[in-house]
C-alpha cells in the first residue's frame, strides 16, 4: 500500500495524448501529485509519458502495466482523490472503472468512453453522491469548437441551464468606439476576447480598453438567451414528434408532408366546386384517391378533371405508403449504397479522416445540416458504415491526389479540416489544399505545439488572406477531465484563434479566490470573469450586478483562460509535491527510474509551461 505521503493524489490511466496534457495540466496548473500508469510505454505517446516525471514534475510513472487490480493498487488508488482512465478501448476502461470502484468506493472517477449507451449505463452505475462519475469521450467534447473554426460565420451556441450561450464576433473597423453596454447589464453581451494582428487579448478589462485607431479588430462576446419553460403538453407532443421522425428517413417525412399538402388543397378545390362541406369534400377525396369508384358521371367539367387528378396522387401515395413499410424494415436505407458526390455540390466543407474526431465532427455538422463531404484513404475504417448511414458522401483515397480533390469538390468547398491523428498528413493535406486554392479557409489538428506555432505562423505568411486554424483534441478535452477529477464542470471550449477560452461552472467555497468578493473584485483580466451567479434552489442570474457578493456555496459560472481556470480550481490542501517513489514498487523495465526518464523527451511540456505563464494555445494535439 502507498505511504502516506501520497494520499489525495491523481491518478491518471492512459496511452495517448490526451493522457499526456491531462496529466501535465493536472500537475503544472492546478499543482497536484499525479501518478500515470502506461500500459503500453512503447506505444503512441508512450516515451513522452514516461518522461513526464522529469519534465513536468510531481509526476510518477508506472510503465509497462495493464491497469489491473495490482497494478491500481501500486497507483495508490486506495487513498487517491481521483482517477481518469483515458484509454482508447471502452472495454478496458469499463474494466478498469469497477475494478477501482471496489478498491475505492469514494475515489472520483473521469471516464473516457466513446459509445454514448455504454456511457450512460456506465454512469449510473458508478456514479455516488460522495464520489460523482463523468463521463466523457474527448472526441465529442472537442467536436464544437472544432467545427466553430471552420465556420466563422456560425455562431457558436452552448446550452447552459435552461437557457443558452452564444459566442459572437464583431468585426470593429479601425477606429471605431467600443460596444456599449458592458458587465453587469441585464441581457448585454460580455466581452471575452480581442482579436487582432498585432496581437490577441484575453479576458480584457473593457473599461480599460479602446480600440485601435489603426487597425481593425474582432471582438468575441458572449450573449445569454434564456428560455422560457415549455409546457408538459407541448413536451409530449414534441416526444412523440421525435418517435415518429425515428422510423422514417428524412426524405420520406419530406414526400408524405408534399402529400398531405396536395389532399389539403384537392379537398379545398372539391369544396368549392361542388359546395358540399369540407367533411364531406375531404370524404369524396380519400374515396378518389383509394379508386374506390364512385365516377363522376353528370358532374361538372372541372370536377371530373379534378377526379383524374385526384386518382393519379392516390397512385403516388400507395408508392409512398410501400416505401414507409420497405423503409421502416430496414429494407431501404441511405447507407446501403455510397452516396456519390453531387456535381451540384458547392459551399461544403471537406473532412479528411474519419477517427473519433473526424466522426464526431461529421455529426456535428449533419446535425447543423452544413453539407459536408468526407475523405478516407481506408476502406475498412471503422466509422465508414456510420457516416455513411448519415447520408454524408464518402470519397476513398489519398488527398494529395488530383483526382481525390476533383471528387471532393475542394475546388468549391468553404473549408477543408484535415483531423487525422498524424501531424504530418494533416499538414500535407493543408498543403495540397493550398497549392490548389490558396484562398480557401482550413483547419488542422497538430499535437507538437512547437511543430503547430511554426505551421502557423508559415500559413499565415503565405497567405495572410486565407484563415488558418490549428487545433488540438487532448488541447481541447483535457481541461473538461482535470475539472472534472477535482469535482467541477467545463462546460465548453470557446475558441479564439490559436487560443481557447473555457466556460466552466464553479461552487464557491470558503477561502477560495472567489468568497466574499464582489463580482467586479473576483474579475481577473487574462485570467478569469464571473458571468453568471446561481443561489441553491434559484435561476441563473447572468450577467449580475458587479456590486453584487459572493458567498460560499454561490454556484457561478465563469469564462477562463486553461491557466486560469487551473489556478481558480487549484485545491488549497492540495497533498505536498514531494514524494517520487511508491514503497514496494519494482525496478527495471517496468518501473520507470529519475535516470531513465531524464534520458527522454517531451515536446509538449514547453507549450505546457508557455500556456501556464502567459495565455492557452489550442494548436497541438492529436
Amino acid at each position: 500500500m502507498p505511504d502516506e505521503e501520497l494520499r489525495g493524489h491523481m491518478v491518471v490511466v492512459g496511452n495517448d495524448a490526451l493522457t499526456q496534457r491531462l496529466a501535465g495540466d493536472l500537475a503544472k496548473l492546478y499543482q497536484e501529485r499525479v501518478v500515470v500508469v502506461v500500459p503500453e510505454p512503447q506505444q503512441e505517446h508512450g516515451p513522452q509519458l514516461v518522461a513526464l516525471h522529469r519534465d513536468t514534475g510531481p509526476i510518477t510513472v508506472i510503465a509497462g502495466r495493464r491497469p489491473d487490480e495490482p497494478t491500481l493498487r501500486q497507483a495508490g488508488v486506495a487513498d487517491a482523490d481521483a482517477l481518469a482512465i483515458v484509454l482508447d478501448d471502452d472495454q478496458a476502461v469499463t474494466a478498469a472503472a469497477l475494478t477501482a470502484r471496489g478498491i475505492n468506493p469514494h475515489v472520483r472517477l473521469a471516464l473516457r468512453v466513446h459509445s454514448t449507451p455504454l456511457g450512460k449505463r456506465l454512469r449510473r452505475l458508478l456514479d455516488r453522491p460522495d464520489a460523482p462519475t463523468t463521463v466523457a469521450s474527448a472526441s465529442q467534447t472537442a467536436a464544437p469548437a472544432l467545427v466553430s473554426s471552420a465556420l466563422p460565420d456560425q455562431d457558436q451556441v452552448i446550452a447552459v441551464h435552461n437557457g443558452t450561450c452564444t459566442v459572437v464576433s464583431t468585426v470593429l473597423p479601425a477606429g471605431s468606439r467600443k460596444p456599449e453596454p458592458g458587465p453587469g447589464v441585464p441581457g448585454a453581451e460580455i466581452a471575452v476576447a480581442v482579436l487582432a494582428e498585432d496581437g490577441d487579448l484575453l479576458l480584457p478589462d473593457t473599461e480599460q480598453w479602446e480600440p485601435p485607431e489603426d487597425q481593425q479588430v474582432t471582438l468575441v462576446t458572449l450573449r445569454h438567451h434564456q428560455e422560457a419553460p415549455t409546457p408538459e403538453a407541448t413536451r409530449a407532443w414534441s416526444r412523440m414528434g421525435t418517435v415518429l421522425r425515428s422510423f422514417f428517413s428524412r426524405k420520406l417525412q419530406v414526400a408524405a408532408a408534399g402529400l398531405a399538402t396536395v389532399v389539403a388543397l384537392l379537398t379545398v378545390l372539391t369544396w368549392q366546386l361542388t359546395g358540399t362541406n369540407l367533411g364531406l369534400s375531404l370524404y369524396l377525396v380519400l374515396l378518389d384517391l383509394s379508386s374506390a369508384g364512385n365516377p363522376a358521371f353528370g358532374q361538372p367539367v372541372a370536377r371530373q378533371v379534378l377526379q383524374i387528378v385526384t386518382m393519379f396522387t392516390g397512385m403516388l401515395i400507395l408508392g409512398l405508403v410501400a416505401a414507409i413499410v420497405l423503409d421502416s424494415v430496414g429494407a431501404v436505407r441511405p447507407g446501403d449504397r455510397p452516396r456519390r458526390v453531387r456535381r451540384t455540390m458547392n459551399n461544403h466543407v471537406v473532412l479528411i479522416g474519419i477517427g473519433s474526431a473526424g466522426t464526431a465532427v461529421v455529426s456535428r455538422l449533419v446535425d447543423m445540416r452544413r453539407p459536408v463531404v468526407v475523405v478516407e484513404r481506408n476502406p475498412e475504417a471503422r466509422n465508414l458504415a456510420a457516416v455513411r448511414a448519415r447520408g454524408v458522401p464518402v470519397v476513398l483515397g489519398e488527398f494529395t491526389r488530383d483526382e481525390v480533390w476533383r471528387a471532393a469538390r475542394g475546388d468549391r468547398a468553404s473549408a477543408v479540416m484535415a483531423l487525422t491523428n498524424n501531424d504530418s498528413a494533416n499538414l500535407q493535406a493543408v498543403l495540397f489544399a493550398r497549392e490548389r486554392r490558396p484562398d480557401v479557409p482550413v483547419v488542422l489538428r497538430l499535437f507538437d505545439e512547437g511543430f503547430a506555432r511554426t505551421v502557423f505562423k508559415a500559413l499565415r505568411e503565405a497567405h495572410p488572406n486565407s484563415r488558418t486554424r490549428s487545433r488540438s483534441v487532448s488541447y481541447l478535452a483535457a481541461p473538461a477531465f482535470a475539472a472534472a477529477m477535482v469535482g467541477r464542470r467545463v462546460l465548453a471550449a470557446i475558441p479564439a484563434r490559436r487560443e481557447i477560452l473555457l466556460l466552466a461552472e464553479v461552487t464557491v467555497t470558503a477561502g477560495d479566490a472567489l468568497a466574499g468578493q464582489t463580482v467586479k473584485g473576483a474579475f481577473r483580466p487574462g485570467d478569469w470573469r464571473v458571468v453568471a451567479v446561481r443561489q441553491r434552489g434559484q435561476n441563473a442570474d447572468w450577467n449580475p450586478d458587479q456590486a453584487r457578493h459572493l458567498q460560499a456555496d454561490d454556484r457561478v459560472v465563469v469564462v477562463a483562460t486553461r491557466a486560469g481556470l487551473g489556478r481558480l480550481l487549484r485545491r488549497t490542501d492540495a497533498p505536498q509535491q514531494a514524494a517520487e517513489r511508491i514503497p514496494g514498487q519494482p525496478t527495471g523495465p517496468d518501473r520507470t527510474t529519475a535516470a531513465d526518464q531524464a534520458a527522454a523527451t517531451d515536446q509538449a511540456a514547453a507549450a505546457d509551461q508557455a500556456d501556464a505563464e502567459t495565455s492557452p494555445s489550442s494548436a497541438s494535439s492529436a
